[in-house]
């Protein structure tokens, strides 16, 4: 036999395969519990359905809160697929954008450096990345798809000079206007290093040609802005994000909507891939200035430094920016030429076949999961289901109006079994800048810090049920475990429920 150097990027069509196929890693990485979101995303989709668009909250007890369905679409399909599949659909629902994620990230990859080995490493960096942390039942996940598929036509646009890949960003303008209308003005955001890289520079000795002709992109950006008034709440849904976005409370209450530290794993994995990208670009390519490559970096870097929600973006921007300074990367390896011995093939049969077989099991792992009924939400505590379905049946048989508190954390689920608590996980509706009427969210963390007295924010609103979240809601938890006007009618580790006293 004899043996020769082959550079990984002229690798056999087998090893090619093998490389795209490595993703598939991710599906276990997929979080297989609905997102605690979900249940007030099916709900909303149901009343969508059945009654059209509301204009008034429905679902907590403050029907006169002006709300914006900000995500109406989405929940429209989260509706119609929960109720033709259930929790297995959901779930592969978010598989299928993963693998979207996975095929456009890579393409576009592809696009830039033209160097398979990187784009398949670059890709699944991201890939793995982004199934730990962000493809869970939320609008987040077709909205990552779609900012992906708008870098690719972007960039092809640049590649080719044909205008042709432009025609797709009005579409897409469209479809994330109504799947999460917050998230609309990241597409404008991912466009501006492609429309700063279209405009001729010259400082000094610097000369920086136009990668692409601008007016195009000014006329495309221009038809996707009118595009963007096409959905159900209009000129609301645009500015949705300037009234939802940046406030303090919301912020320190919420973990994703704070910025990343070297304090939690987030903010390390965050930090880390920071300087290792920084790292790579001064060592290999810093006498290379490509202006959109830059700006896509610095930009989307800035945005994971604002909070942990944005480090999806950054994932994308980040990566999709460092293929094109890795884009001449290679190394070669020994291959043995020859004819195989039938240990050699059946050897290679063995590993085929254990390789295949992974990929079947964790994709059947993916879909169907046993129900643990256990949630990770946004206040970093823990709760089981069993126990809010456990307090259902309790509520289910109880005479009269039931009036519920429910803190950030239980409300939604308690409005998807039928209930109208104080608030749910909607926190930018309890804004009086929102809502038109009230701020109950601050109320709500005043409350649980003390700063509001609890009897007379149940006297307020005659409270005669409460459900406690004991994780976050350490005070109140303590002060109706000694109020005697109360009983408590369900106990666990993490859930009380407690009833007003005749």
């Amino acid at each position: 036999m004899e043996s020769r150097k082959i550079s990984i990027n002229d690798m056999p069509k087998g090893f090619k395969i093998f490389a795209l196929l490595l993703p598939v890693l991710g599906l276990i990485l997929i979080d297989k519990e609905l997102d605690n979101d979900f249940y007030f995303l099916y709900p909303t989709g149901q009343y969508i359905v059945e009654n059209g668009f509301p204009v008034k909250d429905f679902l907590s007890m403050h029907t006169n809160m002006n709300i914006i369905v900000q995500q109406w679409l989405t929940d429209v399909i989260f509706y119609y697929i929960y109720s033709a599949l259930g929790k297995a659909g959901m779930i592969a629902f978010i598989i299928i954008c993963y693998v979207a994620f996975c095929a456009v990230m890579y393409k576009l990859m592809m696009l830039i450096c033209e160097n398979h080995f990187v784009s398949c490493v670059a890709a699944l960096s991201a890939d793995l990345i982004m199934a730990t942390m962000f493809m869970v039942t939320r609008p987040q996940a077709i909205t990552l798809v779609l900012i992906t598929l708008e870098l690719y036509c972007l960039e092809k646009y640049v590649k080719t000079k044909s205008v042709k890949p432009l025609f797709v960003l009005p579409l897409i303008s469209l479809l994330i206007i109504n799947l999460h209308c917050s998230m609309w003005f990241m597409l404008f955001v991912f466009a501006l290093p492609y429309v700063a890289s279209a405009i001729p520079v010259r400082i000094k000795k610097l000369k920086l040609e136009p990668s692409c002709r601008l007016l195009p992109l000014l006329i495309c950006g221009a038809v996707c802005l009118a595009f963007g008034f096409i959905n159900p709440y209009g000129i609301k849904a645009i500015t949705y994000i300037f009234s939802s976005f940046g406030i303090s409370d919301i912020n320190l209450f919420i973990s994703e909507m704070q910025a990343p530290s070297m304090g939690n794993s987030v903010g390390k994995l965050f930090f880390a891939i920071v300087f290792i990208l920084v790292t790579i670009i001064i060592v290999l390519r810093k006498n290379n200035f490509t202006t959109r490559f830059v700006l896509l970096f610095l930009g989307t870097t800035a945005l994971g430094l604002m909070n942990v929600k944005s480090i999806a973006y950054f994932v994308i921007g980040s990566f999709v920016a460092i293929t094109y300074y890795l884009k001449d990367f290679s190394f070669s390896l020994n291959i043995t030429e020859g004819k195989r011995t039938k240990k050699e093939k059946r050897n290679f049969i063995i590993i085929v076949s254990v390789f295949v077989i992974a990929i079947a099991g964790l994709c059947s792992y993916a879909v169907i999961t046993p129900d643990d009924n256990t949630v990770n939400n946004n206040s970093d505590n823990s709760f089981s289901y069993m126990d809010l379905d456990n307090i259902c049946k309790i509520l289910d048989k109880e005479d009269g109006k039931i009036t519920l508190y429910t803190g950030f954390n239980f409300g939604q689920y308690m409005e998807y079994k039928g209930y109208h608590p104080y608030i749910d996980g909607r926190a930018e509706l309890f804004l009086k800048k929102n809502n038109g009427e009230f701020d109950y969210f601050k109320e709500y963390v005043d409350v649980k810090n003390g700063e509001i007295y609890y009897k007379d924010f149940f006297n307020k609103y005659q409270f005669n049920y409460a459900v406690i979240d004991k994780n976050s809601e350490v005070l109140l938890s303590s002060e109706l475990s000694h109020d005697e006007n109360y009983e408590k009618l369900y106990e666990s580790e993490s859930v009380d429920l407690y009833r007003l006293k005749n």
